[in-house]
């Protein structure tokens, strides 16, 4: 059964890893054998997503974007299995600050009751800008997400906020995020994959500018990258390696993907072996 840690907690567990000179590594999920596996590997933290859900349905991430589903609902029906099935490791939980209905003391007090311990707040920025500004304007829109990431701070819940540019990078690690991702939209590779006409060295310069718009507000922030063409080990390692980045967080990357390869080869290597005979 997975442990709740508070954020000062979960800081010092990153905190120490990063002292050692080790990259960190944060998954997403969508069941409890893949946090099992994700736990016995070395995984920093853990992230239970609602785009992991569809992509363990055969779909591809953005399949979440559309009106299929809650999901804050899929946050708290996956749960239990993925607590269940972690032993030492935080969880946190991809969740949307979006509904009205549901004050965010009240959602995030509900996610601690759940066995989670941090936030990785749903990204409304990957709607694009013409959306956001008209959810803004009824209230449902960035700022919330912004509202959400301050309400963790102050209930010592970790945040873990994607940015899509330098501002938002900033603008979170004011609200108090204990960590920053760089987000280029969904992951590359596969067989679902998305198309993305951002080059890998393109994500590397832009993720460093918002890690330093991020470290000008916070120096003590945790940096991680994600998403678009950093699709494996080796495009994050390049990552790593050219910016500030503490870390690298795994959408498809770290599951999708790695499904997809080991299901077609072994089922290959049935096929092939059983030919023999």
């Amino acid at each position: 059964m997975a442990k709740v840690y508070s954020a000062d907690e979960v800081v010092a567990r990153l905190r120490k890893v990063i002292s050692t000179g080790a990259p960190l590594f944060v998954p997403n999920c969508g069941s409890g054998l893949t946090a099992k596996l994700q736990e016995m590997g070395g995984s920093d933290m853990i992230v239970i997503s609602g785009t992991s859900y569809w992509r363990l349905k055969g779909q591809g991430s953005l399949a979440a974007l559309m009106p299929n589903s809650d999901i804050n609902q899929i946050v708290f029906d996956l749960a239990p299995e993925i607590v269940a099935n972690v032993k030492d490791t935080p969880i946190l939980s991809l969740s949307g600050a979006f509904n009205p209905l549901i004050p965010h003391k009240d959602h995030l007090r509900r996610l601690r009751d759940a066995g989670v311990s941090g936030i990785n707040p749903f990204m409304i920025k990957i709607y694009g800008d013409a959306t956001v500004a008209q959810m803004d304007n009824i209230g449902i829109g960035w700022k919330r997400e912004v509202e959400f990431v301050e309400a963790a701070a102050n209930e010592n819940m970790f945040a873990l906020a994607y940015a899509f540019t330098p501002e938002e990078a900033r603008v979170l690690a004011e609200a108090g995020a204990h960590a920053i991702a760089t987000h280029f939209g969904s992951t590359v590779g596969g067989i679902t994959g998305a198309a993305s006409k951002i080059t890998l060295e393109e994500a590397t310069e832009r993720s460093q500018e918002m890690f330093e718009a991020a470290l000008a507000a916070n120096p003590d922030i945790i940096l991680f990258a994600h998403g678009g063409p950093i699709e494996g080990p080796r495009q994050a390692a390049h990552v790593m390696h050219n910016t500030s980045a503490h870390g690298f967080i795994g959408g498809s990357a770290a599951e999708r993907v790695p499904i997809e390869k080991a299901v077609l080869a072994i089922t290959k290597e049935y096929k092939n072996a059983l030919n023999l005979y």
